[in-house]
């Protein structure tokens, strides 16, 4: 059996063997449309939910970073630390499974995923 035992306890997805290239090649031209919803003082001012489209493969530091792009530094300021991680007080749910992992990929199965951003306070448990 293929099955790696931290993708059964931590609920990760796993491949067991390399994608054959020919799929590699149409991951690499999926195009992904993204609804990232920003809650908490994350939501002041920004549009919702904010629409990002990928081409690819990509993970939440994408996500992360092209928010970044959008809203400037002071936002990346509040969700990541100097070494670029999500910090502990910022939580993210893709297609509403906790992620605590920012070099989690996203699954591509799908044309679309829903990704929730929530900056928790210090009065909410941040």
């Amino acid at each position: 059996m293929g099955v790696r035992w931290d993708a059964v306890v931590q609920d990760r997805e796993f491949w067991s063997e390399a994608a054959p290239p020919s799929i590699r090649a149409q991951a690499a031209c999926v195009k992904s449309s993204v609804q990232v919803w920003l809650f908490g003082s994350l939501a002041n001012g920004a549009e919702r939910p904010v629409n990002l489209e990928f081409r690819g493969p990509f993970c939440v530091a994408d996500v992360v970073a092209k928010l970044g792009n959008l809203y400037g530094t002071a936002f990346l300021d509040r969700v990541t630390d100097s070494a670029g991680a999500i910090i502990r007080n910022c939580r993210v749910f893709v297609n509403g499974q906790a992620v605590d992992d920012a070099t989690t990929p996203i699954q591509i199965d799908a044309p679309h995923a829903d990704i929730e951003l929530i900056l928790l306070t210090a009065a909410e448990g941040g």
